[in-house]
């Protein structure tokens, strides 16, 4: 909303110590609205939150009501582009901070398209904050830790990976994202591990210890984009799309309880902690996504106010 100067609130009587009649200001306020003034340039407020993030956080990219399409609204961000959607009478975007992105000032620049086909962008500085993820050394028999480099498997995280780049306009989370299983972490997220101090990777989820047969619960709303029951490397896998970019994935599980195509709701039975697949015991890996790349499920389980 534009602000009134002191020369026009003087001509209204709200300065200069006099009480101006309700009619009059309910007069001065109609002939701001009705274009008396104007906000500079007329366009939508742009915000970015949080101004500070860490590595394996995320970033929401705030387009206030204004004149744009949904369709129209892009921002650049670390070397990819990511969609505006239309969110509360405005648009937002959420931006994935990866373990490995580069720390210190950063910049997301979004390009937002008016009613006359005119684009302008805009710069947003965020400062990424480094974060230290330590290392994990792990030890495996020879046929589980040959589940990693063997080339048959490569096509389940291909398609893994196509389930969690889905995008939907639609956001189908609300609030807060729940634990999946009541356990206790055993492997933080972003760690550097190894295998038999050979294969090496960064963890892109949390392991969750909980005994076999424990129930395993939807983190937020959402459909179901894959169901696999016979993976080698990643167990029964289950893939939840909870909209506009954000998916969850729930590894190495005995049993599932919905299928592909069904929308679920927080907090619903969807399968119980097994150790299928590559697994050392029984546990739940849960992962969540945004545009394809894995950031820290801590971070959804305490979302600020800009991504509920």
């Amino acid at each position: 909303m534009a602000h009134l100067s002191r020369r026009d609130l003087r001509r209204f009587g709200i300065l200069a110590g006099r009480r101006a009649p309700a009619a009059l200001l309910c007069l001065a306020f109609a002939w701001m609205l009705g274009g008396g003034i104007r906000a500079p340039a007329d366009l939508p407020l742009l915000d970015i939150a949080p101004k500070s993030v860490q590595q394996g956080d995320c970033a929401f990219v705030i387009a206030r009501p204004g004149a744009i399409a949904p369709t129209a609204g892009q921002c650049r961000w670390l070397g990819k582009s990511y969609k505006l959607f239309a969110s509360g009478g405005g648009y937002r975007t959420i931006l994935p901070v990866s373990p490995d992105a580069p720390t210190g000032l950063q910049n997301a620049v979004v390009v937002l398209e008016d009613s006359a086909g005119e684009t302008r962008e805009t710069s947003l500085p965020v400062t990424i904050v480094k974060r230290a993820f330590g290392v994990q050394k792990l030890r495996m028999k020879r046929e589980t830790s040959q589940l990693y480099t063997d080339p048959s498997i490569e096509q389940e995280g291909k398609t893994i990976h196509a389930a969690l780049a889905q995008v939907s306009d639609e956001q189908l989370w609300q609030g807060l994202f729940a634990w999946p299983v009541r356990g206790r972490v055993t492997t933080g997220f972003g760690l550097a591990r190894t295998i038999n101090g050979a294969i090496q990777y960064r963890h892109r989820g949390l392991d969750i210890s909980a005994p076999a047969g424990t129930w395993v619960f939807a983190v937020a709303a959402g459909a179901v984009t894959l169901v696999r029951e016979d993976f080698r490397l990643h167990g029964k896998t289950i893939v939840l799309d909870h909209g506009q970019g954000v998916g969850s994935l729930y590894l190495h599980l005995s049993e599932i309880l919905v299928r592909e195509g069904e929308r679920v709701t927080r907090g619903q039975r969807i399968g119980r902690v097994g150790a299928t697949g590559a697994a050392t015991g029984p546990h739940l890996h849960w992962g969540v996504y945004v545009a394809g790349q894995a950031v820290d499920p801590r971070f959804w389980i305490h979302l600020p106010e800009a991504g509920r």
